[in-house]
């Protein structure tokens, strides 16, 4: 995995000097994730992966195979 979300903040001086001061990553950013708040009241929940890996389910638009398609949505 060459990508996690997180977050940084960042603090500058009188004299402009700018300081990181806090980072958190993967569960740390939990809870500003909207789509994890939403998933954890769908049944089947955030259905993690081996090893709780949280993005298993992330994919870019390019990397689903050639010609695969989003399931179908059901009308009634």
């Amino acid at each position: 995995m060459d990508e996690l979300p997180g977050h940084s903040v960042f603090a500058r001086d009188d004299a402009g000097a700018i300081y990181h001061t806090y980072s958190s990553y993967g569960r740390g950013a939990e809870e500003n994730l909207v789509t994890y708040k939403l998933l954890d009241i769908t049944p089947k929940g955030r259905d993690e992966g081996p090893n709780g890996n949280l993005m298993v389910w992330v994919k870019r638009h390019d990397e689903y195979a050639p010609g695969a398609n989003a399931a179908p949505r059901c009308h009634s």
